[in-house]
């Protein structure tokens, strides 16, 4: 199965990211993913959009979840798309 290709929106000091973090490592166990973390500070528009919503998931170029990321949503969500990975 090709990976999921997952994006990060995130900044320095964010708790909520940092969990989010640890949620990706766990579930990375189960499902293959390619993680990348985006640093919304580098990037006006980005900043923008995202500053007051973080942390931000992208799940092969969808926005997946914004502000509250749960393991077992986040489980849900990539095994209903594994089939299309194959």
């Amino acid at each position: 199965m090709k990976p999921f290709q997952v994006t990060l929106f995130t900044k320095e000091d964010c708790h909520l990211c940092d969990k989010t973090k640890e949620i990706l490592d766990r579930v990375g166990l189960f499902y293959p993913l390619t993680v990348e973390e985006f640093d919304i500070t580098t990037d006006e528009s980005v900043y923008a959009r995202y500053f007051d919503k973080i942390p931000v998931l992208h799940i092969d170029g969808e926005e997946a979840f914004v502000s509250k990321i749960a393991e077992h949503w986040l489980r849900r969500y990539l095994e209903e798309r594994k089939a299309d990975k194959q």
